[in-house]
This record gives C-alpha cells, structure tokens and sequence, in this order.
C-alpha cells in the first residue's frame, strides 16, 4: 500500500510539472488578496483587514509563516503539494483497515488513486493559493480516522474540525460527520470521544478567535459568505467601505430577500444546486487562463468526480456512512448564495477517493 501510494504521488508530481508547462501560471480566483493578507503577517504577525474579501484567519496565517521559508511562488505549490500527498496517506489507512475484512484486488487500489492525482481540479488547484485542496485534506483524515479509530483518532478529528472552520466559516460544516463517528458506541465511550473532538476543535479555533478579537476587535468574519449570500455585484460590493460594514450589507440583503420571497428564494435556490451540479468548476479558470479548453477539461472533470462518487455509493459501509452528512450538506450549502461558489466542487472527490476501492472491488467481483 505504501509503495501504491508513493507511485501515485509520482504520478501526481510528473502530471503536475507538466500542467505547469501547458498553462504557464495566471493570478485567479483571490490569489492577490490571500498572497498580500499572508505577507501582512509574516511582515508585522498582524491579520490583514484591508482585503474586500476578509477571511478567517488560519490560512493566511500558514501561508505567512511558510513565506519566511521560501518566496511565495515555491511556497504555494509546495503547500498544495503536501495537502494532496496527505489525502494519498489518508487513502493508506483507510484501504489498509478495509483490506482486514475485504480483499480488493490492485486495479481497484490503483484506479481511484490515478483519477484523483490526475484530476483537473486537482492539478490545476495546486499552483493557486485556494484552500479546497487544504479542507479536502483535513476531510479525507476526518474520514479515515472516523473508521479506523487509531489512539487519539478523536482529538486528531476535532482539530481538523477546527483546522476547517478557521479556514473557511462554512467548513466547519466537516464537524457533521465528526460529531456522528463520535456519537457510536456506548454512553461512556460516547462522552470521551465527543469531549476529543470538541478539545481538538477548541485547541485550534480558541487561539485563533482570541487572536482575531484582540487583533481586530470582534470575531472572525468571513465576509465572503455574506457577499455570495447578497445581492451585490463586485463593484458595488467594493464601495461599501470597511469589512464589517460589508457584513452588515450582505447580511441584510440576504435576509430581505429571503423574507419578502421565501418560496421562490427556495425554487431559486433548487435551479442553483441544478447548476451547481452541472457545471465544471475548472470552467472558472478560462476567465484568467488565456486559451483554456474549458471543454474538454470540464468534461474530464466530471468524468472523475462522477465515476468516484458513484463508486464511493457502492463502497459505502455502515462504518463510513458518516461522511455522506458532509458530502451531501455541501451542495446545498454552496447552492444557496446568489452568487454560487464553484470552487468547494472538489471537495467530495476527497471522501470518495477513499470509498470507490471498496465500490470497484465491489463491482469487479459481481460481474467476475
């Protein structure tokens, strides 16, 4: 297995040295705001306010000390490197725990490795200081702890519980799942497992509040989520003056709508998810990659996360039934801003590379 593994982080690197040479690098998504908020705090250790979109604080603040080690270009992909060879660890144990009562033969090990490491979104995410490859990550370990169990597998969880949180607000989604691994056995067992994980959670997004409320003077905001929640274009977004005011106006925009029509704010919110579902994500790099071929790209995308998630079905367990609380709560979650994110689309691959080994095996051995 661990030699499966590293074969496939070989594969990962050479494809992604080769995505490099293809699409020379472009600044997209918010690559400027989170590179400037980052060097703010390797500079002065200070959490930067200035951006139009203000995140919660820890990405900014890994990026930031990772920047003394090497400029951002190098630190960057370096990151995102080590987020995707620690999914492929997460795979290991995971198929390894499984292997102990269901033999899976090596092209049903090797198969969802190959299509995750040469995913588009996976690729191409890894040169962008995003932090989808980051949450996926820190999902894929929630999973394989969740199932495995190993020592300390309930305060591992609860950090990345909180790791996800004080990333992206709306990750601390990841939490659902935790929190259903934590809740099986018996009362006893029940109580430590819930206690690790709220420790866990609580070692990370404690330090992380205090410092933003002495910093900043309030809790962190992610002022993102009320600009996707809102009615505003970017400009007017823009104009509104400091990050809590823009709270306030995306909050109340959203709120007003939502209470003036709540029936079609709903029927609204199901063409969202419709479109969600439909269109690739990777279609977002043609607004800032000269020449993209949005097509085909797109078209090999959902050819990866359509075939992991419907292998990740089959090989679904009642151990690892859990998981599906997060997958399916994303899309929603992600369908009810006016302004859809489409980046978060990658996340259910995570999961579900773990999951489709057992759903090939399953596959391959009916029809045998």
């Amino acid at each position: 297995m661990l030699a499966l593994c590293a074969a496939a982080g070989a594969v990962f690197l050479v494809a992604f040295a080769v995505s490099v040479s293809q699409f020379p690098y472009q600044p997209g998504f918010d690559d400027a705001e989170h590179v400037a908020a980052a060097l703010v705090w390797r500079d002065e250790l200070r959490l930067d306010a200035s951006g139009p979109f203000v995140r919660v604080p820890l990405w900014q603040m890994l990026l930031g000390t990772l920047f003394h080690l090497a400029r951002p270009l190098v630190v960057i992909p370096a990151l995102q490197i080590a987020c995707v060879l620690a999914s492929l660890a997460a795979y290991g144990v995971f198929v390894r725990h499984a292997q102990r009562t269901t033999p899976i033969p090596l092209p049903a090990l090797a198969t969802p490795l190959l299509a995750f490491v040469l995913a588009p979104q996976t690729l191409l995410y890894a040169r962008h200081p995003v932090n989808e490859l980051w949450i996926g990550a820190l999902c894929a370990w929630v999973l394989a702890l969740g199932v495995t169990r190993p020592r300390g597998a309930w305060l591992a969880s609860g950090l990345a519980v909180g790791a996800a949180a004080m990333t992206k607000l709306s990750m601390g989604l990841l939490v659902l799942p935790a929190l259903v691994f934590a809740w099986r056995g018996d009362t006893e067992q029940r109580r430590r497992r819930l206690a690790g994980v709220a420790l866990g959670a609580a070692l990370v997004t404690g330090p992380c509040i205090a410092l933003h409320e002495v910093q900043r003077g309030e809790l962190p905001l992610d002022t993102t989520s009320a600009y996707t929640l809102g009615e505003y274009m970017p400009d007017a977004w823009m104009r509104l003056g400091d990050h809590a005011e823009r709270q306030r106006a995306g909050m109340q925009s959203f709120r007003r709508q939502l209470a003036e029509d709540p029936l079609g704010f709903t029927g609204a919110a199901f063409e969202r998810l419709v479109r969600w579902l439909r269109r690739p994500a990777s279609a977002d790099f043609a607004l800032f990659v000269r020449g993209f071929p949005k097509r085909s790209v797109g078209l090999w995308e959902h050819t990866v996360l359509w075939s992991l998630l419907v292998l990740a079905v089959v090989g679904t367990t009642r151990s690892s039934a859990p998981i599906w609380t997060f997958v399916l709560a994303l899309p929603v979650l992600c369908s009810v801003p006016l302004h859809v994110p489409f980046v978060p689309k990658i996340l259910p691959i995570f999961p579900c590379l773990l999951l489709a080994p057992l759903g090939l095996a399953r596959l391959l051995d009916r029809f045998r």
